[in-house]
């Protein structure tokens, strides 16, 4: 068998390990890896007609591809409405309203309607970039300049800032959580410098859990909280999520338990 794993060029570098070890662990179950760059691909659709994997991990976050891949009868991890949804704040809010609670969020048209401090984020951005704390109206235009080229929103803060859990899961089940705090700034992300430890969820935030995959089921990915008032709120869902906080923190071989998921859906 042989499977893809897709990355975009500016990731592949960081990312590297994970490579690696997705490799090295399909491997055991005879089962090729290769890594597919997008940039490097001047027809990816001739690729895939020509060189079909039998499945593909997409981790590039383009939804075209994977949807490219789905018509073409290959499986991918996460499928092309995960992938969508996922890298699209605004499409991820109003596709879970109703679902949990999240923070007031207000498209550019209507941002008159926006309390201050507000966070301004660009709706696809990912890994804590492009995201912003405006405290008046002077300071939100001075972030709209810098996004000017890109589709944002502006979210009402949270209270309780440089705090935020992270929930892992795969084969649409939770796996491990994290806390993510930092004393430095309103972003806790653990690539930019926050603290981690592992954290125990509560009832209401493993309900909040359930409530999101039961909506949109995920193979693998993240699904964040942040805190307003001591209260877990969603904030996010990470499709192509990292593992280094994970395998740094925590004894759990969350790559291989995605691996062993893959190759049950694939050949059970």
């Amino acid at each position: 068998m042989i499977s893809w794993i897709i990355y975009n060029e500016e990731d592949v570098e960081k990312n590297r390990r994970f490579i690696k070890f997705v490799t090295e662990k399909l491997s055991n179950y005879n089962i090729a890896t290769k890594l597919i760059i997008l940039q490097e691909q001047k027809d990816i659709a001739g690729l895939i007609r020509e060189h079909k994997p039998d499945f593909a991990i997409n981790r590039s976050r383009n939804c075209e591809v994977a949807l490219m891949l789905e018509v073409a009868g290959v499986k991918v991890f996460n499928n092309s409405k995960v992938t969508k949804i996922a890298n699209n704040k605004e499409e991820t809010f109003n596709y879970l309203d109703g679902t949990v609670e999240y923070m007031p969020f207000f498209d550019r048209e209507n941002k008159d309607k926006v309390n201050y401090p507000c966070v301004i984020k660009a709706t696809a951005g990912h890994g804590g970039s492009q995201v912003f704390m405006a405290g008046s109206e002077k300071e939100a235009h001075s972030i709209e300049e810098k996004l000017k080229d890109v589709k944002y929103i502006y979210q009402e803060c949270s209270t309780d800032l440089g705090k935020d859990v992270r929930v892992y899961i795969v084969g649409n089940k939770i796996i491990a959580s994290m806390l993510r705090t930092s004393t430095e700034s309103f972003k806790s992300n653990y690539s930019l410098g926050g603290s981690a430890r592992p954290y125990e969820l509560n009832n209401n935030e493993k309900s909040m859990v359930r409530k999101i995959l039961k909506k949109l089921p995920i193979d693998y990915g993240g699904i964040d909280f942040i805190f307003n008032n001591g209260k877990a709120v969603f904030n996010e869902i990470e499709d192509a999520v990292g593992a280094r906080m994970i395998y740094e923190k925590t004894d759990i071989d969350i790559v291989g338990i995605f691996v062993d998921y893959i190759v049950e859906k694939i050949k059970g």
